[in-house]
């Protein structure tokens, strides 16, 4: 995806004909909220995904690649060696599945 979080619900409400209101109902969510999510002044809460999916027939897998790129992308994007911080945060994810995998081969 090429564009924000809230740009990429904004157009797929716009594309879909559906209004403000009837998307936030079926979101369960206040229609302001909605605005603010898609205006880029809120983010959307992570619950609200498997609705979203399903609204726009979304793979939820896909849907929540790109919100948690996102999340990663607005924590890192002010500071100044952003490659420098992935290739650290790899490291880390290596780290972690290497470090559950070990707990999982305990014995009792």
């Amino acid at each position: 995806m090429n564009e924000a979080f809230g740009e990429y619900i904004h157009r797929l409400r716009t594309e879909s004909n559906l209004t403000l209101t009837k998307l936030a109902a079926a979101l369960d969510i206040d229609q302001s909220t909605l605005s603010k999510i898609e205006n880029m002044k809120r983010n959307i809460p992570e619950e609200i995904l498997p609705k979203l999916a399903h609204v726009f027939n979304l793979n939820i897998y896909e849907l929540e690649r790109e919100y948690f790129s996102e999340k990663i992308a607005n924590m890192i994007y002010p500071q100044k060696d952003t490659q420098e911080l992935l290739k650290l945060a790899e490291e880390k994810v290596r780290y972690f599945q290497n470090k559950n995998h070990q707990q999982g081969k305990l014995k009792f």
